[in-house]
């Protein structure tokens, strides 16, 4: 399989990974971080910077 596949394919799952976590997290309001919001909200930007960087990868790798 050719790199570029292989961060799309990833990039892929952490989207589809994304979209479960943000259906459970609107069903489950009670449910919450035993830590300081300033943590979870810089877990979820190098999680979306994460992300971002597989799809940038899978264009980059395209043709190689």
């Amino acid at each position: 399989m050719k790199k570029g596949k292989i961060f799309l394919l990833i990039g892929i799952i952490l989207i589809i990974i994304a979209v479960i976590f943000i259906w459970y997290a609107l069903n489950n309001p009670q449910a919450s971080f035993p830590w300081n919001n300033n943590i979870t909200y810089t877990m979820y930007l190098m999680y979306l910077v994460l992300t971002l960087l597989m799809f940038i990868f899978a264009w980059i790798f395209r043709k190689k």
